[in-house]
């Protein structure tokens, strides 16, 4: 049996009574309403977690524990930092606005797996810098239920409802819509801006689903140049939050060979060592 000191004791007393990391600043005011039910079947996972903490901290000679205490404080610490950053992203930042209006094009399963990458999405701005400004526009109940798996409620971005293109809460001269069928390249990012990428999980894709949705709303549109840079291309579609990536990536690195060599998936970077000539189709 391990004997603790009272300096031991104030240390866990201490750890104890701060569980949670407080927040910069209230989330957006237009969010999707808290589910009960789900709050109430994460109680028990909760609880246990905090007793295996608790026996975890027992478990450790006063260095050890003082180690732990310090790392933990270094990681709340830091995810502080990323939601004060997120949360100053502002009329000031570079809008990416997510068009979540093909419902109508795919099954439950597809946008249970939109829902994962819009997750994916928001993690990978919240790790910047300077954040992205993040919008996910006109979502249905059924993805607002999928998204709350993963907390959305909680996250700093803006939701847009209510309408039935992405021109009706902008002005369709401030938008551009990234569409693999555009016949413009995309050169470089326009901080003024805000862009459009079309919310489809779609393996069979409707050709021209995301161009036909900006000309119907006067939106100027643009492609990634991935056929420019890259000459051994694949058939293979770019999640949502893969196409995030690469826009952040080019704002920090203003380059696109070395952008595509970052952000593509795996089986994308292996093709630049390859001499078969293969196609890349992008589902942005």
């Amino acid at each position: 049996m391990i004997q603790t000191s009272s300096t031991d004791s104030s240390l866990i007393l201490e750890t104890n009574t701060d569980e949670a990391t407080a927040s910069a600043a209230s989330p957006s005011a237009c969010q999707p309403p808290r589910k009960n039910s789900a709050l109430r079947a994460k109680r028990p996972a909760r609880e246990r977690q905090k007793k295996e903490r608790y026996e975890l901290l027992h478990s450790m000679t006063l260095e050890e524990r003082r180690e732990f205490l310090n790392q933990e404080t270094a990681e709340k610490e830091a995810a502080l930092q990323r939601l004060q950053r997120a949360a100053a992203a502002d009329s000031s930042s570079q809008r990416i606005a997510i068009d979540l209006s093909f419902d109508n094009i795919m099954n439950d399963k597809e946008i249970r797996s939109l829902a994962s990458q819009l997750k994916f999405s928001y993690g990978s701005i919240k790790q910047m810098p300077e954040p992205f400004q993040l919008m996910l526009c006109n979502p249905s109940d059924h993805l607002e239920q999928s998204l709350e798996r993963f907390g959305a409620s909680n996250w700093y971005i803006q939701w847009r409802r209510g309408g039935e293109s992405v021109a009706d809460h902008f002005s369709p001269d401030e938008l551009v819509y990234l569409s693999p069928d555009s016949p413009n390249v995309l050169e470089k990012m326009d901080s003024k801006k805000i862009y459009v990428i079309g919310g489809i999980v779609d393996k069979s894709r409707k050709k021209g689903a995301t161009l036909d949705a900006a000309t119907e709303a006067g939106i100027s549109t643009v492609r990634l140049p991935i056929q420019e840079h890259i000459t051994e291309r694949l058939d293979h579609i770019l999640n949502v939050n893969t196409v995030v990536d690469v826009l952040i990536n080019f704002r920090e690195l203003g380059d696109w060979p070395k952008t595509f060599e970052i952000a593509l998936p795996q089986v994308g970077k292996e093709l630049w060592a390859q001499p078969t000539t293969v196609r890349w189709k992008t589902n942005c």
